[in-house]
């Protein structure tokens, strides 16, 4: 997926001009003209960078950096200030406020592109090293759920079955049984699941095409979608190349987020999925449905282990998914409303063929 950078000036020739050099380079752009239009822009677009002037009407730029880098869900987005102002008191205050970068007008376009490409190198790598440590905290936590937990379970479902066994019929005790035994195996299956996200690894990477990968994940989820009398549409772009990928971890992602997708869907409806390339080097996968969507609460914590917006379930199926996906180097983000449906994004890099 293309890089997102935000572009804010009052100035309508430097907004342009930006505009069209960020897009020949291969960058998404977003753009805004004041203050109150950064920070609103940068909550509604997420981008990866915010280029920002400094002196714009109504808010200018340092009382925009200032409210960005101060709310939870923006403050990690790299801002570079642009700005006429030369006194070294007025860098030092952007800088202070939160600004990553700083480049006075007028600049060269090859400067400005370079501290862009520089910056956002940084902030990848701090979202690896950020990836690579959740992932070794969601191992250790999985080792104490498998330690702790597996054991107990056992015998409290072992014990529960031969209490089951032999209660008569018409004994109410034996319901009380039952119940025991169908929390007991929901708890055996979020230990199964935690084990299988714990003992993941990338594995042997192949050339496939992610059309038959994903025609395989739809086969084997046919039951499921007849049951919810989902129809399925495909929009592929057949002129996508093979990618390197792990057959069988790839296979277990796009079967849950396909199985996601149907679950969400009730006496029919339509699940879509379409392939594309996004123009700079990744190819993007969509899934969307109309179901009934996730609640904004919800969607910020579907890829917490534990956390599920179902009535039944570990919650342990889009943790994984993710962890699969950050193995092959991709990114994955969802978008829903409730009632209207769900949107999930997979992006994988076209990486050179394995010969």
């Amino acid at each position: 997926m293309k890089e997102t950078i935000l572009i804010v000036d009052d100035n309508l020739d430097n907004v342009n001009l930006l505009d069209k050099v960020l897009q020949k380079s291969g960058y998404r752009t977003v753009k805004g003209y004041n203050g109150e239009e950064a920070v609103e822009l940068a909550r509604r677009e997420s981008p990866d960078l915010i280029l920002l002037d400094i002196m714009m009407p109504i808010m200018d730029g340092f009382t925009a950096c200032e409210i960005i880098k101060q709310d939870e869900s923006t403050k990690h987005i790299p801002i570079l200030m642009l700005t006429a102002k030369q006194e070294v008191s007025d860098k030092v205050k952007g800088l202070e406020i939160g600004a990553d970068d700083y480049i006075t007008k007028p600049f060269h376009l090859k400067e400005l592109l370079a501290r862009i490409k520089s910056r956002l190198k940084l902030t990848r790598e701090h979202r690896r090293t950020v990836t690579l440590e959740r992932h070794k905290a969601l191992n250790l936590m999985v080792k104490g759920v498998e330690h702790e937990i597996r054991n107990p379970v056992v015998s409290i479902g072992g014990f529960a079955r031969r209490i089951l066994d032999e209660l008569p019929e018409d004994d109410r005790k034996k319901e009380y049984a039952k119940v025991i035994l169908k929390e007991t195996e929901r708890l055996e299956r979020m230990v199964k699941e935690s084990v299988a996200l714990q003992s993941l690894t990338s594995g042997r990477k192949e050339n496939l095409d992610i059309h038959s990968l994903i025609d395989a994940a739809l086969t084997q989820t046919t039951t499921l979608k007849e049951q919810h009398q989902v129809t399925i549409n495909r929009h592929y772009d057949d002129s996508l190349p093979p990618l390197p990928l792990n057959y069988d971890n790839m296979l277990i992602a796009f079967i849950q987020l396909i199985c996601n997708g149907l679950e969400a869907i009730d006496n029919g409806g339509n699940l879509t999925i379409s392939t594309s390339f996004d123009g700079s080097s990744n190819l993007v996968i969509e899934i969307t449905d109309n179901g009934r969507g996730i609640k904004a609460e919800d969607l910020e914590r579907i890829f917490d282990p534990f956390f599920t917006s179902k009535m039944s379930g570990a919650g342990m199926g889009l943790p994984l998914t993710r962890k699969i996906i950050d193995y092959h180097q991709g990114t994955i983000s969802v978008e829903s409303q409730p009632d209207q449906g769900t949107r999930v994004t997979v992006t994988l890099p076209l990486e050179e063929q394995i010969i």
